[in-house]
């Protein structure tokens, strides 16, 4: 299962390769209200999460470079950060476990 972190670095993190889509409505449903938001549409990235796996691996979830106002019911493109790919596929796996798990979400991974 995944869960959410508080007052940690994610100094470090970065793409890997792994990314799902889903709507940020049902993001939001599975990993919690959205902790960072940036409602500037000309940053790289205007939402994020930072979540870690069961077994403690720390990663983000954010939208990257959308440039652009998007619905809470759209879906889009989420990327998942992390130390290194190792990291990655266990976020993605955890992820895709979460959202399997939740009933009533749409997403794509």
């Amino acid at each position: 299962m995944i869960k959410r972190l508080e007052n940690y670095s994610m100094n470090g993190t970065s793409f890997h390769g792994h990314h799902f889509f889903a709507t940020k409505d049902d993001l939001e449903k599975v990993c919690g209200k959205v902790m960072y938001t940036d409602g500037d549409i000309n940053e790289k990235t205007q939402n994020e999460w930072e979540m870690a796996t069961e077994d403690g691996t720390p990663f983000t979830i954010y939208d990257w470079k959308e440039y652009r106002e998007y619905g809470r019911n759209e879906m889009i493109e989420w990327h998942i950060g992390t130390e290194n790919r190792f990291g990655s596929l266990k976020a993605y796996e955890a992820l895709k476990r979460a959202f399997h798990l939740h009933p009533k979400v749409n997403y794509n991974i």
